[in-house]
């Protein structure tokens, strides 16, 4: 990947030393997913397990237990390298990772046959309410067809006493682990990616490789150190939204994988020493030519609070896709051209366009969107986030402010009942 940047770096000492303290710790295991050999092999045959034994899957998670896995199988809709597999259309998986209504019955109407679906159920904590919900239903679902439903369950969660883990030990399903000290927003790598790689017919070992480069690579290591720096300095402009915009279609759960990471470990009210923590932007999503004509003109005219990262990908742009002859004066100056041609010079002409309006921007180039490369993003904004909470004492691994939403949640819940 390259990182197109030439503002000079405010803090690299300090940002180095926030990424060598962050490498050193032990209580985080993320960065030990792509040396967990035992887990990767077990995923892979979990994968294609499913892949060969069911005709659809449905994923039923929530948050970081459904992001990554969406993310991968929206890659796989755009991927073409594999033309004599159908896994990965629309027909073949579905995730539940709303309760909405709606959408859930949409969902459950397109199973085909209820014995040749399989369920893998994903929760950290095993406990997840949402989750535990659907799985009611679901059961409720195949009881009224008098089909026993254990069959067709597959599991991942932590090795504990939870409902998930026990139902699994109950009746001796297949179940994998996420480790105790792998958040789920940080647990993409881990069986909760790598079963979905697997099943989307991926070289599941490359995906793993593009993790292990961020993590092995000294020009991956400079190029987190500068991004965290140029981060820092959009903070210390008042930057209140770091935008992040794809020009490739097939990035929109990625950008959705992104902004969880982001926001869920950055927004704290304190840091480690239970001070008032220092202000981070809100992450916001685009896509391509589509969002120039949603939102540029704010971001153009608007406040000068937003740092825009522009994400580019020259096999979108190098392709072969050509209008030999044109119909309109309107699109004459692009008689001959290729969309790639297009699509680049939207990417280019939009970042200029910002940078002369007085828009702080950043841009990365990368030459395919495919197993490798989606990994190395993976890893590559997880440690960009690790570090920035390093170097600004924050705990990036936890989650505080979400328990008052499930508390009076169940608030509602039970008075609804009384």
């Amino acid at each position: 990947m390259q990182l197109n940047s030439t503002r000079a770096l405010k803090n690299p000492s300090s940002v180095e030393l926030a990424y060598k303290k962050f490498r050193a710790r032990t209580d985080v295991g993320f960065t030990r997913l792509p040396y967990d050999t035992e887990a990767i092999n077990e995923s892979i045959k979990l994968g294609e397990q499913i892949r060969n034994q069911f005709d659809q899957l449905i994923i039923v998670g929530m948050g970081g237990s459904s992001m990554g896995p969406r993310c991968l199988h929206e890659i796989s809709e755009g991927l073409h390298y594999k033309k004599n597999s159908t896994v990965g259309t629309v027909d073949r998986l579905f995730f539940l990772d709303n309760v909405d209504s709606v959408e859930t019955e949409k969902v459950l109407t397109k199973i085909k046959d209820l014995r040749k679906t399989a369920w893998l159920f994903i929760s950290k904590s095993g406990s997840t309410i949402e989750v535990l919900w659907t799985f009611d239903l679901i059961i409720q679902l195949y009881q009224e067809k008098n089909i026993e439903i254990w069959p067709y369950t597959f599991y991942i969660t932590e090795d504990t006493s939870n409902p998930l883990n026990n139902l699994a030990l109950q009746h001796k399903r297949p179940r994998l682990k996420i480790p105790i000290d792998v958040g789920g927003r940080f647990s993409v790598l881990s069986p909760v990616g790598l079963v979905v790689s697997e099943y989307l017919n991926f070289d599941t070992r490359l995906l793993i490789a593009g993790g292990k480069e961020v993590l092995e690579q000294a020009s991956s290591e400079t190029q987190v150190i500068q991004c965290v720096d140029e981060y820092l300095q959009s903070f210390k402009r008042q930057e209140a939204i770091t935008l992040f915009w794809f020009y490739n279609s097939n990035m929109r759960w990625f950008g959705c994988w992104l902004q969880q990471l982001w926001a869920e470990s950055l927004g704290k009210k304190t840091n480690i020493h239970n001070q008032p923590a220092p202000p981070f932007s809100s992450p916001m999503i685009c896509i391509g030519a589509c969002d120039q004509h949603s939102i540029l003109q704010q971001i153009m005219d608007g406040p000068r609070d937003k740092f825009v990262n522009f994400f580019r990908f020259k096999n979108v742009e190098e392709c072969s896709f050509k209008v030999s002859s044109t119909h309109f004066e309107e699109t004459k100056i692009l008689e001959g051209l290729n969309f790639g041609q297009l699509i680049k010079a939207e990417a280019i002409g939009t970042e200029k366009a910002l940078q002369n309006a007085g828009v702080s921007t950043l841009s990365f180039t990368l030459n395919n969107l495919d197993e490798k490369n989606i990994g190395f993003l993976f890893m590559f904004f997880q440690m960009i986030i690790a570090t920035l909470g390093e170097h600004e004492e924050i705990d990036a691994f936890n989650q505080p402010g979400v328990a008052l939403s499930k508390k009076m949640t169940l608030e509602v819940l039970q008075k609804n009942k009384s």
